[in-house]
């Protein structure tokens, strides 16, 4: 006779698993599909469908031909398990993510495990499609959340959740007529200050690059870029405003473009840390001297930026800042405050660094 105690079996490990995910309320109405739980759970797929059978005949499941499966038992108390999860929607995975957005993010994940909240990240650019609402509609039933962190939206996804009455908040700017919280910088504020810049020196022919795929935080950029050639008095200088593709190659492509004309550009504001570095580094390998023939501004920073010479004139922010306020927001959501006119705008430091050059007098 063998007293060793027996182990559970890999099949049944995985249905406890699954059980108390149903009981955490991790799933409203349908469980993801088997290749998305198995995955999850680092199964095979014979395993996953054996776990399953057992919460079918055990009554947790019912299962309908073809589709997914639908949840009919649960803990009373699963709604407000449920509610200590703040969802993050990126387009992007972990290592493309700016470390900026990284830092701050790690921040937050800090503050809400203080308030007994834990951050669960959702990377993927089906939710970024052109006609996202159903993939929208099936993460936010498989895996709900009590507030909903957005990053790099587009306008359909805004007036998705907008609609759907989920909280959620915003890592950027609105479109028109939308009403969301949101956090972001002020860049309406900061184009028209880096134009103001540029022109004090004397530029006349200043350009502002920047992606093809305009959010709505690039847009008040354009329009605070604007609004500085419009205020100013004294001589004409012209604004020149240049979208590429978000790769070096199409960064390389406009750079020559605007180089081979009659009267070029003497001056360059940039939007985000990658794209001001990839400019600047090109136009030193042009011949160009920074700042004496050519000056640049990063709209953005980074700390990679710190290894760049000459130093890039940029608008520095603080990650601690960027946390404590969507820590403040989202804790409120969570406990059922929902107001959608929280929309906080952060005006960062302007660093001048090495690449912006002197004032000139009766510029």
């Amino acid at each position: 006779m063998s007293l060793a105690i027996p182990r559970p079996s890999l099949v049944e490990q995985a249905a406890e698993t699954l059980r108390r995910a149903l009981r955490e309320g991790v799933w409203v109405e349908r469980m993801p599909g088997e290749r998305e739980l198995s995955r999850q759970l680092n199964v095979s797929r014979p395993t996953l469908r054996a776990a399953l059978e057992v919460l079918h005949t055990e009554g947790w499941v019912k299962v309908a031909q073809g589709r997914q499966r639908q949840i009919v038992g649960r803990a009373k108390g699963a709604a407000v398990e449920r509610l200590r999860t703040v969802g993050v929607l990126t387009p992007l995975p972990l290592q493309e993510i700016p470390p900026f957005a990284l830092c701050w993010m790690d921040r937050l994940r800090e503050l809400l495990a203080q308030a007994g909240l834990q951050l669960e990240i959702h990377s993927g650019r089906r939710w970024y499609s052109r006609r996202p609402e159903k993939d929208l509609a099936a993460l936010t039933q498989q895996a709900p959340a009590g507030a909903w962190l957005l990053l790099m939206t587009n306008e359909r996804m805004q007036r998705w959740f907008m609609k759907s009455d989920l909280p959620a908040v915003l890592l950027g700017s609105t479109y028109p007529g939308i009403e969301l919280a949101s956090v972001d910088f002020d860049y309406r504020a900061v184009c028209r200050h880096a134009a103001g810049q540029f022109l004090q020196r004397g530029h006349r022919r200043i350009v502002l690059l920047m992606e093809s795929e305009e959010g709505a935080g690039d847009r008040e950029s354009a329009a605070g870029f604007l609004e500085a050639f419009q205020t100013r008095t004294g001589r004409v200088a012209t604004p020149i405003i240049v979208h590429h593709a978000g790769t070096p190659e199409s960064i390389r492509h406009h750079l020559q473009r605007l180089f081979s004309a009659t009267e070029t550009p003497t001056a360059f504001l940039v939007a985000r840390s990658m794209p001001a570095l990839m400019t600047a580094s090109e136009l030193m390998r042009r011949g160009l001297r920074v700042p004496r023939d050519v000056a640049v501004i990063s709209r953005d920073s980074d700390y990679f930026q710190e290894y760049f010479s000459p130093q890039l004139a940029r608008y520095n922010a603080d990650p601690e800042i960027h946390a404590r306020r969507l820590s403040r927001i989202v804790c409120k959501m969570v406990t059922g405050d929902t107001s959608r006119s929280n929309c906080v705008r952060i005006m960062p430091r302007f660093f001048p660094g090495e690449s912006l050059g002197e004032v000139r007098r009766g510029a």
